[in-house]
């Protein structure tokens, strides 16, 4: 298991800015730091969802068929989607900048909805609202 992020850090997300300090330290013990550099491949279209990632620092875009649908930076959500719907990965989602993410396993999603149900449903809300764009589209 790697070190807990920051309790600091987690405040300055918006996802998270409205937790009180003891959710702040559960959610820091459960999440994990990831980074990617620019060109990398966070998330690959048609893989197996297993985590969902918060963006800290840096800028992805999202592409799906070979056509670009968001560009994404600080404090956005990736990788919610395919999780919450437990389907396969919907997009691929590329770093456009060296990435820094937090990162949230299946798993540990699963206690926030039960310990924390105001983030996750935050999330949902995100899944819903990008649903709809991509509908639109």
């Amino acid at each position: 298991m790697s070190d807990p992020v920051d309790i600091a850090r987690l405040r300055l997300l918006p996802l998270f800015g409205d937790l009180d300090q003891h959710d702040l330290m559960r959610l820091a013990m459960i999440t994990r730091e990831i980074t990617i550099p620019s060109g990398g491949v966070l998330i690959a279209e048609g893989d197996l969802p297993y985590e969902v990632l918060v963006i800290e620092e840096g800028e992805v875009d999202v592409v799906r068929d070979g056509e670009r649908l968001a560009s994404l930076g600080p404090g956005d959500v990736v990788g919610e989607m395919g999780l919450l719907e437990q389907q396969r990965r919907m997009a691929t989602v590329t770093a456009r900048t060296d990435v820094r993410a937090v990162a949230i396993s299946a798993d540990d999603l699963n206690v926030l909805a039960r310990e924390m149900p105001e983030v996750v449903g935050d999330i949902r809300t995100t899944a819903a609202d990008r649903e709809r764009r991509n509908r639109l589209r």
